[in-house]
């Protein structure tokens, strides 16, 4: 009975104010919330607007870059976000040459740099006829050599056969030809390949230009 006497002594206004005062102190946490919310996006949008404006110096290729030839690059400011770690940061000049094929203005992959060369090649001239050769064939570019043995008089097509695999041509002399209208191309060739390739100008070569995407590192002999 007295803790009832007492609630109704409270009078209606104090009562009232009390009401108030619990009202203003949940509308002050309401506010508190609300701008700690506010302050919380607008940190996190300047965190995602800034790391989208980070921009870091890779290095593009400047033109096709075949397997074993030396990168021809350029710096190019990107912002690449989480797949930066992806490319070659253009901190300094790539050492060695490709390793993997990689498409004139495609971004250089951080291991695609980087292989070196057999320790003992050689630059061997082998003749060509125009016609067995890639239209376009220049130095860079990495080709099969076939060997088709010499015609015979019994009507029957001689066979074509592989004889080295992923080839790099170092050079193509169009001003001078051979007797029979066959164009030099230089070939860089590891040292034990060199008897099979001269062994292979007995017979009728035919260079077939490999692309970019089935280029592996370095000539392998077929046996």
């Amino acid at each position: 009975m007295t803790i009832l006497a007492s609630r109704r002594s409270v009078p209606a206004d104090e009562q009232a104010n009390m009401i108030r005062r619990r009202r203003r102190r949940l509308r002050d946490v309401r506010v508190w919330l609300g701008l700690m919310l506010i302050l919380g996006s607008m940190f996190l949008g300047a965190l995602v607007l800034s790391s989208s404006q980070h921009t870091s110096n890779v290095w593009r290729a400047t033109r096709d870059l075949a397997v074993g030839s030396m990168p021809e690059v350029e710096s190019v400011p990107l912002a690449l976000g989480e797949s930066e770690s992806v490319y070659l940061p253009a901190t300094q000049f790539p050492q060695g040459r490709m390793k993997y094929p990689v498409a004139r203005g495609a971004l250089i992959p951080i291991n695609a740099v980087g292989a070196l060369l057999p320790g003992a090649t050689r630059f061997v001239t082998i003749p060509v006829d125009p016609m067995r050769a890639p239209v376009a064939i220049s130095a860079g570019d990495v080709v099969d050599i076939w060997v088709s043995a010499p015609k015979t008089n019994d009507g029957i097509p001689p066979i074509p056969t592989l004889v080295l695999t992923n080839i790099r041509v170092v050079e193509v002399d169009r001003e001078f030809t051979g007797v029979g209208g066959e164009l030099p191309i230089v070939l860089d060739v590891v040292q034990s390949q060199t008897a099979q390739l001269i062994g292979a100008t007995r017979g009728e070569l035919s260079l077939v230009l490999v692309p970019l995407d089935s280029q592996s590192f370095y000539g392998e002999v077929v046996q």
